[in-house]
């Protein structure tokens, strides 16, 4: 496999106002990020509206979602509006497609909450639908991509083996050890079979507390209520420690696994100083 260069990329969480989206992505960039994506849950600000606002506010990145939720969204639509937003940023749009997985929204919306087997498929149609409407020539509006990149998030085999088929980028959303991710990785490796070498692989840092490592206030949202503290300090997904410690794990999984996107959400725990000596140590 030719090992790809590192990208990087920094969800903004917690902001319900797109102007406060604007502002943090211009710290986001200024620290040297790449990619500013923004996540896809009622009570935050609009997916599509922001990534619009912040591609106008910061020429020099790239837009995305961590993730959009398949399940909110008719093909035909998503597609006239992605479109749109690939326009309006230039061909800087970046696809990201999950399942969805709060039931609470889904009720909040008035839509049914598929079961997990009915959710991937939702998400392999839109995978599908997306592709062959963004791909041709006659579509309206234009992308300025023909297609747009997409990325799918997954966790589980059917999503995994969904995602390593058919996405540019997958984003491998595990949630243990070291270990446990190089699993995931070595099996999207057999499902991709001959296109592997033409996938990105992706991995996010749910929880980033490099200057307030006592910070676990968003993986306790997603992890078990019970989990005992020293469990949820070994997951992968926690970055905290020094900025060199977080460059040593980084660069190992680059060189090792292959993963060459990395995304981290800016929690409380993580100044964006710090994260420019982090971005700035990585290049």
């Amino acid at each position: 496999m030719t090992q790809r260069p590192l990208k990087l990329g920094v969800q903004l969480l917690g902001r319900s106002s797109v102007p406060e989206l604007v502002e943090e992505a211009r710290s986001a960039a200024a620290a040297g990020f790449e990619v500013i994506l923004v996540p896809d849950h009622l009570g935050l600000a609009g997916p599509l509206v922001a990534l619009v606002a912040i591609a106008q506010a910061v020429p020099n990145v790239q837009v995305s979602n961590l993730v959009l939720n398949s399940s909110f969204y008719r093909p035909a639509l998503l597609a006239r509006d992605l479109a749109s937003v690939d326009s309006a940023t230039g061909g800087r749009l970046i696809i990201s497609l999950g399942t969805g997985y709060v039931e609470a929204e889904f009720d909040a919306a008035g839509i049914p909450f598929p079961s997990p087997g009915a959710r991937v498929k939702i998400v392999a149609e839109m995978i599908s639908e997306l592709r062959r409407l963004l791909s041709d020539p006659g579509h309206i509006p234009p992308p300025v991509q023909t297609p747009p990149p997409i990325m799918v998030a997954a966790q589980g085999d059917k999503m995994l083996t969904l995602a390593a088929q058919q996405a540019d980028i997958v984003a491998i959303a595990s949630m243990g050890s070291e270990a446990d991710l190089a699993g995931r990785v070595a099996f999207v490796k057999e499902k991709a079979a001959g296109r592997f070498d033409d996938i990105e692989l992706q991995f996010a840092f749910i929880q980033v507390s490099m200057d307030d490592p006592s910070d676990l206030t968003l993986l306790r949202m997603l992890a078990p209520p019970d989990a005992p503290e020293e469990e949820l300090r070994k997951l992968t997904t926690v970055l905290d420690g020094s900025v060199s410690a977080a460059v040593e794990r980084i660069q190992r999984l680059h060189a090792e696994l292959g993963i060459s996107y990395f995304t981290f959400s800016k929690t409380p725990g993580t100044s964006w100083a710090t994260f420019e000596k982090l971005v700035a140590a990585l290049r």
